[in-house]
């Protein structure tokens, strides 16, 4: 048995209904709490590394400055006055960095133990855990957009990005792993961008319902799926926006399952996660012989030391 665990970012409750997205309304599920700490509305790395871990920002250390980390002391030192603007603010300023120095911030990851931290658990681009690379990708194309990067370019790179990491989560279901969890940025990054145009952002809703549906047929018969989000997105057309700054994060969270179970809060979803892979015996079902590599005929290729 494998829990898949898909972190669709912006993945908006009220937007399920508006765009009638089937794919995501599995067995049980609905808007659940999320929170908000540094910014007005929920913070992408400070929510995703509570749903991992469990634990509050403040104990999980992904937070404010917590949330990005420079390879130059002066840089991270001023990142800690920086580290409760909005993020808008702080991308105009990273960019700013980047650009004059050639140095740029990762996505900070927290020291403290995680539900990807069992021997049999994989995870892959999970902000404030692991590999913050395809995130900040997404972010320079957000800012790229702004920059007057035309449509085409722009959904080519966001929905090949999707491609690759849901492609990641269906095969982690060929090999003995009892939770796999992969966060895809898609959602808020197309959110942004079509706040107001409702068919861009349909098409957007329906192209990660489609990568949806491909990852359900592909569960095995004790397998699970949770998709989870940690905010929605106001836009110009949802009517209870109205009033609202679009393209702004909305308290909207979304969780849906394949079992008769789904986590109502952020903090939540590591137990029920844990607990529905603690009923997994995939450890025991994987292969434990080694590779006959031919190391010698390597080495003459340079490939090895």
């Amino acid at each position: 048995m494998t829990v898949v665990v898909l972190a669709l970012d912006a993945l908006d409750a009220g937007l399920v209904d508006h765009f009638d997205l089937d794919a995501v309304r599995l067995e049980s599920g609905g808007e659940i709490e999320t929170f908000a700490n540094t910014q007005a509305v929920p913070y992408t790395p400070e929510v995703w590394a509570t749903v991992a871990t469990g634990l509050e920002p403040a104990e999980h250390g992904i937070t404010g400055s917590g949330t990005s980390e420079w390879a130059n002391p002066a840089l991270d030192l001023a990142s800690t006055v920086t580290g409760r603007l909005d993020e808008s603010t702080r991308g105009t300023l990273g960019k700013l960095v980047r650009s004059r120095t050639g140095t740029r911030e990762r996505i900070g990851e927290t020291d403290r133990e995680s539900m990807f931290d069992a021997d049999d658990a994989v995870v892959h681009n999970w902000p404030g855990v692991a590999d913050g690379r395809p995130l900040q990708r997404a972010w320079d194309l957000m800012n790229a957009v702004a920059e007057g990067m035309p449509r085409h370019a722009f959904e080519r790179e966001l929905f090949g990005l999707c491609a690759q990491q849901f492609g990641w989560a269906r095969e982690m279901l060929a090999h003995p792993v009892s939770i796999a969890g992969v966060h895809v940025h898609t959602l808020d990054a197309a959110g942004h961008a079509y706040a107001d145009d409702e068919a861009a952002l349909g098409r957007a809703y329906d192209r990660v319902g489609g990568f949806v549906d491909e990852i359900v047929a592909a569960l095995g018969e004790d397998d699970d799926l949770l998709v989870v989000s940690d905010h929605g997105m106001r836009t110009a057309f949802y009517p209870p926006d109205a009033g609202e700054t679009p393209a702004s994060h909305s308290w909207r969270a979304y969780a849906s399952s394949t079992a008769e179970t789904c986590p109502r809060s952020v903090y939540d979803v590591r137990r029920w996660v844990e607990e529905r892979a603690a009923q997994s015996e995939t450890g025991a079902a994987g292969s434990d012989e080694g590779i006959d590599m031919p190391t010698d005929r390597l080495r003459e290729l340079g490939y090895l030391d």
